[in-house]
């Protein structure tokens, strides 16, 4: 509440959309609290926004929450609780994909095709988290890749560049 420009909140790994957004609610509200020893009070943030990531259920199998049915319910969410600027990005990697990097861009391009079945989708979901470095895939920390990720398995840049490009082609 107290950053003062676009902020995602992305669910839980459990899934839980309503964690999602009660922390959606806090952080467009009015807050109170002490900081560095003093109480301070934030003015609110109307451009925080949720991020779909995806949830892994009990037995570590992946759930993805960026299908069509699944951005109808964020959509009927936001319209329950009365937000300001509804805004849904879906992140492309992590339990969206089940950390399978190449899988983004199939992500990316049905979540597109989702928005023109309904208007509420192609009003409220505008954006896309894509996990990208300079080279595909992932690496050990003491990998040779110059450019590869050590951490989440990520696009290279050409995939990148392709898939942006396609996106820009949609507008």
């Amino acid at each position: 509440s107290g950053i003062d420009q676009p902020t995602g909140l992305k669910n839980p790994p459990s899934g839980n959309l309503t964690v999602m957004f009660n922390s959606l609610y806090a952080a467009q509200q009015k807050q109170e609290f002490i900081y560095n020893g003093a109480e301070v009070e934030s003015s609110s943030n109307p451009l925080a926004h949720v991020v779909l990531r995806g949830a892994l259920d009990e037995t570590g199998k992946n759930i993805p929450n960026y299908h069509y049915e699944d951005l109808l319910n964020v959509v009927a969410m936001y319209k329950a609780g009365n937000f300001k600027n509804p805004f849904v990005v879906v992140d492309t990697n992590h339990d969206n994909s089940g950390k399978k990097w190449e899988e983004q861009g199939r992500i990316v391009k049905e979540t597109m095709l989702n928005r023109t079945y309904h208007p509420d989708l192609h009003q409220m979901v505008r954006g896309f988290m894509i996990e990208s470095f300079l080279e595909d895939g992932r690496q050990e920390p003491d990998g040779q890749v110059f450019g590869q990720s050590i951490t989440d398995p990520c696009l290279g840049w050409e995939k990148t560049e392709a898939l942006v490009r396609w996106l820009y082609q949609q507008a």
